[in-house]
Order: structure tokens, then C-alpha cells, then sequence
């Protein structure tokens, strides 16, 4: 598991990441619904954060209540991690944090060429968009759309 995944908590909290975290989801949800993925400068863009670094944070934070809201008793199915449609514009791929959001579906995912891991993630991204209770996990979360 990536520092960061190990580190971010979930995105009830005050810290500034958890905020922006908060901020961010329902624009992935948005991009969900348009079956885009959106590139790190365009989502630091949108939340207004002046360097896309950052977001290795904000991302980890998702994908963290993510896990955490689909093992809980009042939703109990697996999520797909939705922050994965945050891709960097040269490589077309998430960063290295979120390949431990993978570890349990594909262990050797990060072992994967560059084309094979894009082969993999439209697989993914397939799962995606085709999630049907996105509003629902926005809703459970207390957040509304964009």
C-alpha cells in the first residue's frame, strides 16, 4: 500500500484534504455520469488547488471512505474506486497511490506495462460507469451532486 493510502483518512474530518476530498467526489460522480475520465490539472483546476500534486491526498481520502462506507453494515457491497478516473495527461493513467485501491482485485497491477494497465482500467472504468448507485453513495455521505 502507497504512504499516502496509508495515511489519508477518511474525508469526515477538518484537515484540508479531507476537505477538498468532500469537494471532489460528486465531480467524479459528474464524471462517472459522462463516462470521461477527468486529468489531475483539471480536477486541481476545479477545486481551485494551485499544485495537481496534491491531490495524491485528496484521491487516497476517497478511495478511503469509499472502502470504508462499502464494509459498513448499512451498505455492505463493494464500491468501484471512482478515483481512478483521475488520470495524469501524458500517461493516461491514475498515480502510483492508486494502485493499492487494487491490491485485492489485481494484485499484480502494478507489475502491468504501460498499455496493459490502460487495457485493465477501461476494463475498470467500465465498472465504473456502470455503477448504479453513484447518488446513492453521494447521499450516504451526506453530499450532494455538482
Amino acid at each position: 500500500m502507497s504512504e499516502t493510502a496509508m495515511q489519508a483518512r477518511n474525508f469526515h474530518g477538518a484537515k484540508t484534504y479531507q476537505l477538498r476530498a468532500r469537494k471532489a467526489l460528486p465531480i467524479l460522480v459528474r464524471q462517472a455520469a459522462s463516462r470521461q475520465p477527468i486529468y489531475y490539472a483539471a480536477l486541481a483546476q476545479e477545486l481551485s488547488i494551485p499544485n495537481p500534486r496534491t491531490l495524491n491526498w485528496v484521491l487516497g481520502s476517497i478511495g478511503t471512505t469509499l472502502n470504508e462506507l462499502a464494509g459498513s453494515s448499512k451498505w455492505d457491497q463493494e464500491i468501484p474506486q471512482i478515483q481512478s478516473l483521475v488520470i495524469n495527461q501524458s500517461t493516461r493513467l491514475p498515480g502510483s497511490g492508486f494502485d493499492s485501491f487494487l491490491a485485492d482485485r489485481h494484485e499484480s497491477y502494478e507489475n502491468l506495462s504501460l498499455s496493459e494497465k490502460r487495457a485493465y482500467l477501461k476494463g475498470y472504468w467500465s465498472d465504473i460507469f456502470a455503477y448504479p448507485f453513484w447518488h446513492d453513495v453521494l447521499n450516504a455521505l451526506r453530499l450532494g451532486p455538482v
